[in-house]
């Protein structure tokens, strides 16, 4: 594996676990959970993880707040990176 896949899947299991032990998220919580800056680049990072079907999402209140949580296939994929250490 290369270290830029690495270093990919490092962040990916980092995300994937802040959604395990906390449940829903938005996306600045998760930013700060992670450190993961700037901060409003987690909204593009979140939707991409979305897409893969590793997370839930849901819009809340009547401004649509987004939040985040751990999908079965997401958890299924941590269960791997997690294996993989």
């Amino acid at each position: 594996m290369s270290p830029l896949s690495r270093e990919f899947n490092e962040l990916k299991k980092l995300s994937l676990r802040a959604f395990h032990q906390e449940g829903w998220l938005r996306p600045p919580e998760w930013a700060v959970l992670v450190r993961f800056w700037p901060v409003r680049a987690s909204y593009s990072y979140l939707l991409h993880l979305y897409r893969m079907g590793l997370l839930n999402r849901k819009g809340e209140g009547e401004r649509g707040m987004l939040r985040y949580s751990l999908s079965p296939k997401g958890r299924h994929k941590l269960r791997w990176l997690t294996s993989q250490e």
